[in-house]
């Protein structure tokens, strides 16, 4: 595939992607009703397979938003264009109850290339949070005024989410370190609805809808150093830090009463300067051993205890709709995986498959009733099959990745739940800026 067909597929993905945004959030957990709803995972192609680990790594055929630093090392002659979907079957259950809802979702798109010597550059967006629930409680009430028993029912919607697109550079000052920025700007809304009603007529029905949209910037740096330890092994590291601040948009809360048959009047308080963005840190290692086998570890930390999110909060006087920061905790986040290449000499291509493996553990960023939400732990195993093509001197590689994420809290009487995705990545490797001699 030419350098110039490849783009107009970038851009057309990138359309596609916009569409399933607008579309489905991709998500249809109960527990996306709290803060910004669900983190999108981070994992590319080439690290899925290695539960998203990778913040120490970088090549030439590499291409690694994660540290924006990696993009100094893309070769000069090669366009990267890489693009993400996942098939995702989950299993949710609480008190012998189930369901097993089933997504399919455009991870992300991305493209990169080296832009001047020493400096490379990425483009792309994809999915930051995701919101999607819908679900109904049943409650029966006594008999309190002579007319039998009734039923109160509390049904629950919630959609939306929010989403980045970004751009990056990436500088190589001196041979073994590079630096490097992504600037991105975000953008979504949301809407959480609940209504309660009941099986008698005559009672009032209750609603309350909680809604906002989002626009703001994004900025994150990266830095790698790679350190030769001998002939056969190198060790790569890798930092990122990610800026915090106040997004300056407002927040919507609206009460309404109901009849059977209509609305009967509303009432709507609104919030400025509502949200913040936290700060983020994260340190990343990759052991490299004759360019064959790789191990690499990630730790992050998002300093989300403190930020500023919409509340509606108890008091004597009532309940009050504020601006509180009780609403999250800081999240941690630590992945580790390994990724092996038996042959990247080889002439045959078995030679050049790619196998990885990996495991992730990450606390929540959100709490639930002054406690904290569910802890994350995640496991995966992945292949990437080589893709030859004779217009490219590297081919280019489709990544299968087989991830089990199960999502639980110590809290009882809580949703538990058990994630089974099959993820799909392709990564086009293009020759670029290819320069021919006449002799």
């Amino acid at each position: 595939m030419t350098s110039k067909k490849l783009l107009i597929a970038f851009f057309m993905a990138c359309g596609c992607l916009t569409t399933a945004f607008a579309q489905t959030s991709g998500n249809n957990s109960p527990y996306s009703r709290y803060g910004y709803g669900t983190l999108a995972d981070e994992g590319q192609g080439f690290n899925k397979g290695m539960a998203g680990a990778g913040l120490a790594i970088s090549g030439k055929d590499v291409l690694n938003r994660q540290n924006p630093a990696s993009y100094a090392k893309i070769d000069s002659l090669t366009l990267l264009f890489d693009i993400g979907a996942s098939f995702t079957t989950a299993h949710m259950s609480m008190n012998g109850k189930s369901v097993n809802p089933q997504n399919t979702t455009l991870d992300y798109v991305q493209a990169g290339f080296r832009l001047f010597k020493n400096i490379g550059f990425s483009f792309g967006m994809r999915p930051f949070t995701t919101i999607g629930y819908n679900f109904v409680s049943n409650r029966s009430l006594d008999d309190i005024d002579g007319y039998g028993e009734k039923v109160h029912q509390a049904t629950y919607l919630g959609e939306g989410g929010t989403h980045m697109v970004y751009g990056g550079l990436g500088w190589s000052p001196i041979g073994r370190l590079s630096i490097g920025l992504n600037a991105s700007y975000l953008w979504g809304d949301y809407s959480h609805t609940s209504r309660v009603t009941f099986s008698d007529a005559t009672i009032q029905s209750l609603g309350r809808q909680y809604s906002g949209n989002i626009s703001t910037w994004l900025l994150d740096f990266g830095a790698q150093y790679s350190l030769k330890l001998n002939k056969n092994n190198q060790l790569g590291i890798g930092l990122t830090a990610g800026l915090g601040h106040n997004v300056r948009e407002t927040a919507t809360l609206t009460n309404r009463k109901y009849t059977s048959s209509a609305s009967i009047g509303a009432d709507t308080i609104t919030l400025p300067n509502a949200y913040e963005i936290p700060m983020s840190y994260g340190v990343g290692l990759a052991l490299t051993h004759k360019e064959r086998l790789t191990v690499s570890a990630d730790y992050t930390l998002q300093m989300w205890k403190d930020c500023r999110y919409p509340e509606l909060v108890n008091t004597p006087n009532g309940q009050v709709f504020q601006i509180g920061n009780s609403s999250f905790a800081n999240r941690q986040k630590i992945s580790i995986g390994a990724q092996y290449v038996p042959n990247p000499e080889g002439l045959v291509m078995r030679d050049h498959f790619i196998y990885s493996a990996g495991i992730t553990y990450a606390t929540p960023y959100y709490k639930i009733n002054g406690n904290n939400g569910p802890k994350h732990y995640g496991a995966t195993l992945g292949i990437g099959l080589p893709i030859f093509n004779r217009d490219s001197p590297k081919p280019s590689i489709l990544h299968l990745t087989a991830q089990y994420e199960h999502v639980a809290t110590s809290q009882k009487n809580y949703i538990k739940e058990d994630y089974f995705r099959l993820c799909l990545g392709l990564t086009f490797n293009a020759r670029w800026f290819d320069k021919w001699k006449v002799q």
